[in-house]
């Protein structure tokens, strides 16, 4: 086709807001056998009144006056949230309750609504780039009033792409998937050559689906006479659309089908099926000039031979043979349910959306990502003759979203930042207004915390265990420390960056934990990076508990060594492992208390199969350390293995009210670790205050046992509640207690609406648990006020009818378990 445009030539656009202010003549003046486009066609649609469109319609002149085009548009409430796959009615149910506008958006668009077409009509290819750019140009000069939040070009066929890209980029527009459309060019002279050319196969199952009504007493009746049967076809639509997996929008009614009757005539028919008397099923369709088009479908599920039957089946094989009984070009199957009409030989074409924010650029963009992601399509796709895409005429799904996505990048094929360009999710839930992370306190963190201007909040997500952040001994000791050593170190602790302080928190806490020795960095997630890519290498094969926290697999795969996943908590998968490796250096590493879920690591039976297999043991007492034990020194000491685990790790970020970590074990291994790990000695030490910080904590931790019993007595207490309440909520001893609700996108819009409510918690989202344990972490204080708690736990009962909280899904990170061979 022509990409130019006559030199000189201007168009402008008639605008109207009804098909009752245009002569039918005029509208129909520029046509080119786009049924969807025709003037009684399009009265349909605004005369029944569905989905409450806004229309409007536009025709092309140039500026002597000769109309060479026309489009429809209309506005029309979108919502997003129906193309993704993985939230069920109810969790779509439970987040509008919450938030009614979670991605809704008013949409302008352009194309049509009930089906599929190319959304722009010229009297000639010489017009297309002028009279689409003045429609774009038009579009976005009515979003400008903030009536529609995002503009949408719907159904480019591909071989248009290139000129539509050309025009619409520079203004503004993403491409995106569209739906793929099936069709079957017709190339057969009677129906039984179109059986004929089948394989025996196929052409079996074909002619079996029209044998129903000797089968199982089916009535076939083919009538453009069907006003009458308006109610029904409703009623068997609505059981379509209530059951559809896919996205759909459009909300037919027996209005739509009366006025569709009555205007159309001998341009539309339906193939009834009728089981004794009754309508059991139908296919909707339009007759066009060229096209024979599937519009639509209705289907009774209850009906007590449909699982005997192949109802779609038979009423696509008669629409396909009224196609060529009436001598039409083509059969237009419609977008979705793919697989009998890929049967039937249909052809896959993959249709391209134009999506653009009226003046936001990142949320043109993000929509555009949103949907290529969202938009389901057959395994194969055929290409244009001419185009080629991967190399192919045909292309997959996968190759089919790679390319479109090329296509959005705004970096360049081998920039180092595509990935981030590429990443949208994060700008996705801040359209649907869920966007929760990274809120700013202004207070310190405590029973409750300032937020939002000063609103007061119930803190359930702090890892200050032990409320020592605000203890006035601590905070004294931090001032003290800087007033004398200043506010940092300014060097590497192997160099200039040790103070005597440092030596002393060291000493204290190899005597604390029952060790040699033990070496200070400066985080948590740098002490485990530190101690594994220090201690590992090629020759080590490192075991790992699944549900390990990310800073040591990052270690492991620091260090270069071969690793092993474990399932969460089962020794014994652990054991079979080792067991396949003893001849091999092996050192099993494990969180004490997972972060996440707050589950605990079974250490008496990891100790007894490190043993009985030569391995090492590192536990990670992060979320345990202080809280954990009779003495506070954790899960080890509790179960009473203190003495038989090699390397214990801890961290001063939970309950030392601070931030960095250790590792303490033998000296030779310490001292190795302190002269080759490069997370110690290329970082500068911790600063004086926060030694002095730590080693107040440590003098507490020994001094008020109490804070650990009031600390667990609370989590305790309001696990047991939360169950009472029906919420999935496991208590294991320790400060976190989960709250599991099995879906990322309910959990996600939850933590806003607890915000909201006056209550923090943590989100725990894949890929740091997987989806079916999607929810909330809650962590607790030994200073929460009761009040406070009553507080929170009014709100999660309050808001306990709302979940959809549903049943436990398959663990998606089984396919990575493995076992190690």
């Amino acid at each position: 086709m022509s990409s130019g445009t006559p030199a000189n030539l201007t168009y402008t656009a008639e605008a109207y807001t009804s098909l009752r202010e245009i002569d039918k003549q005029h509208w129909d003046a520029v046509y080119r056998g786009n049924s969807g486009l025709t003037y009684d066609f399009l009265s349909i649609v605004e005369d029944s009144g569905i989905n409450n469109l806004e229309h409007r319609y536009l025709r092309f002149c140039t500026d002597s006056g000769e109309p060479v085009g026309k489009a429809n548009f209309y506005s029309v409430s979108m919502d997003f949230s129906t193309m993704d796959q993985t939230l069920t009615p109810a969790v779509r149910n439970t987040i509008k309750a919450w938030y009614p506008d979670y991605l809704t958006f008013k949409v302008y668009e352009m194309g049509m609504f009930t089906m599929i077409g190319d959304c722009l009509e010229v009297a000639a290819e010489e017009h297309c780039e002028g009279v689409l750019r003045a429609a774009a140009e038009d579009m976005i000069e009515r979003s400008a009033s903030g009536e529609s939040d995002f503009l949408l070009i719907r159904d480019v066929p591909l071989e248009k792409y290139p000129l539509y890209k050309k025009v619409l980029s520079p203004l503004g527009f993403f491409p995106t998937s569209g739906f793929t459309n099936a069709v079957i060019e017709n190339t057969w002279p009677s129906f039984d050559d179109y059986l004929a050319s089948l394989n025996s196969k196929t052409r079996h199952k074909l002619k079996t689906s029209l044998k129903i009504e000797e089968k199982f007493g089916i009535e076939i009746e083919i009538t453009s006479d069907y006003a009458h049967l308006a109610e029904e076809m409703e009623h068997l639509w609505m059981k379509v659309n209530a059951r559809a997996k896919d996205y759909s929008r459009e909300q037919l009614d027996r209005h739509f089908f009366r006025v569709s009757a009555e205007t159309l005539h001998d341009r539309s028919e339906i193939i009834v099926l009728r089981h004794e008397g009754k309508m059991v099923g139908f296919m909707f369709n339009l007759i066009g000039e060229h096209d024979y088009i599937m519009l639509d479908w209705g289907v009774d599920y209850d009906f007590e031979l449909y699982e005997k039957t192949s109802l779609y089946r038979t009423a696509s094989v008669l629409s396909l043979k009224r196609t060529i009984e009436l001598g039409k070009k083509r059969l237009e199957l419609g977008i979705t349910n793919y697989t009998p009409k890929k049967l039937l030989g249909a052809e896959m074409r993959p249709l391209i959306f134009f999506v653009r924010h009226r003046d936001d650029a990142d949320m043109s963009r993000t929509l555009a990502r949103i949907l290529l992601e969202s938009l389901q399509h057959p395994d194969e796709l055929a290409v244009p003759q001419g185009m080629v895409i991967a190399g192919n005429s045909t292309v997959s799904a996968v190759e089919w979203r790679e390319y479109l996505a090329y296509e959005q990048d705004v970096f360049p094929a081998r920039d180092p930042f595509l990935k981030a360009d590429r990443h949208f999710q994060f700008d996705a839930m801040k359209m649907a207004g869920v966007y929760g992370f990274y809120p700013e306190f202004t207070t310190a963190q405590g029973s409750a915390i300032d937020f939002d201007g000063g609103r007061d909040v119930v803190l359930l997500g702090t890892n200050s265990y032990l409320g020592l952040n605000t203890h006035p001994r601590v905070v004294e000791a931090a001032i003290e420390a800087t007033k004398r050593y200043g506010t940092g170190c300014s060097g590497s602790p192997l160099l200039n960056g040790t103070l005597d302080i440092h030596n002393a928190l060291e000493r204290e806490l190899a005597e604390f934990t029952g060790r040699e020795a033990a070496v200070l960095c400066s985080t948590g997630y740098q002490t485990n990076l530190t101690a594994l890519s220090a201690l590992c290498d090629e020759n080590t094969l490192v075991l790992m508990d699944e549900r390990n926290h990310r800073s040591l697999f990052d270690g492991v795969r620091l260090s270069g060594a071969e690793y092993a996943i474990y399932r969460h908590n089962d020794p014994e998968h652990l054991a079979r492992i080792l067991g396949r490796n003893s001849d091999r250096s092996c050192l099993v590493v494990t969180d004490s208390v997972f972060s996440m879920e707050g589950t605990v690591a079974d250490l008496p039976r990891l100790c007894d199969i490190k043993e009985r297999y030569g391995a090492r043991l590192y536990v990670d007492e992060s979320h345990a350390f202080g809280a954990v034990g009779e003495g506070g020194r954790g899960l080890c000491e509790q179960a009473g293995v203190l003495e038989r685990v090699d390397l214990v790790m801890g961290t001063f970020s939970k309950s030392f009210a601070a931030l960095g970590g250790f590792v303490a074990g033998e000296r030779r291994v310490i001292e190795f670790i302190k002269h080759t790990g490069g997370g110690h000695i290329f970082s500068a030490s911790l600063p004086p205050a926060v030694v002095a910080t730590v080693r107040e904590c440590l003098r507490i931790v020994r001094d008020e046992p109490e804070r650990r019993q009031e600390l667990l007595a609370k989590a305790h207490y309001v696990a047991h509640r939360l169950v009472e309440m029906g919420y999935q909520a496991d208590f294991c001893g320790v400060p976190i207690v989960p709250v599991v609700f099995g879906h990322s996108a309910l959990a996600l819009a939850a933590y806003c609406k607890f915000m909201a409510e006056g209550v923090y918690v943590n989100p725990v989202l894949p890929p740091a648990v997987p989806e079916n344990q999607a929810g909330f972490r809650t962590s607790y204080m030994a200073n929460h006020d009761w009040r406070d708690i009553e507080r929170a736990l009014a709100v999660f009962e309050r808001l306990r009818g709302d979940f959809a909280i549903d049943e436990e899904r398959p663990d998606e990170n089984d396919a990575r378990l493995a076992e190690y061979a």
